[in-house]
């Protein structure tokens, strides 16, 4: 059960995706049926991500995928051996397919921390029954400091935060693997 304030329930304000796909009748034009088509997608996302990558997730895996989409500055402390890093990794690549132009930055304490997050989608689109994932991204570039790939006119770049060469980059989504780890 989660628990927030009244004042952040924005139940009342939300059309349920269900009620759109049933008011949907008849004929679709080519680009009604690619608007639903993706807000199917973006509402399913355990389909999508076995879709993209062939990789099926728990449910636990999608309700906190959800709740990194639905909410801005999500916290998620997990056990060890529960995939942290593959869902920061796999909410990065559905991250930036939906959102053309986001700019994604995994840090980590150090350069091998981001890497690893980078590694799990350097598998997803390398793996069997990724091949519509490995579509979506146009370029990859490895440099010694620093890993980025290009997808749907954003980028997903891994670099390491400590105190050396972060100055410079934007974003407009930056996920920290190990945070605890990370000096003040």
């Amino acid at each position: 059960m989660m628990y927030f304030p009244e004042k952040y329930n924005r139940s009342k304000k939300i059309i349920s995706p269900h009620q759109y796909f049933e008011e949907l009748k008849g004929d679709l034009d080519d680009k009604e049926a690619r608007v639903s088509l993706c807000k199917f997608l973006r509402c399913n996302l355990g389909f999508t991500a076995h879709l993209l990558t062939g990789l099926k997730i728990y449910p636990v895996q999608e309700i906190v995928l959800k709740g990194l989409f639905a909410r801005n500055f999500s916290l998620c402390v997990f056990g060890r051996g529960l995939g942290k890093s593959f869902i920061a990794a796999l909410f990065c690549c559905l991250y930036a397919i939906f959102t053309p132009g986001a700019k994604i930055i995994i840090a980590g304490p150090t350069f091998r921390t981001a890497r690893l997050v980078f590694q799990y989608i350097d598998s997803f689109i390398n793996s069997k029954g990724g091949e519509l994932l490995s579509q979506c991204f146009t370029s990859y570039r490895r440099s010694p400091d620093q890993l980025t790939i290009e997808i749907n006119g954003g980028s997903i770049i891994a670099i390491p935060l400590n105190g050396e060469k972060i100055r410079g980059f934007r974003a407009s989504v930056l996920v920290i693997d190990e945070y605890l780890l990370m000096p003040k």
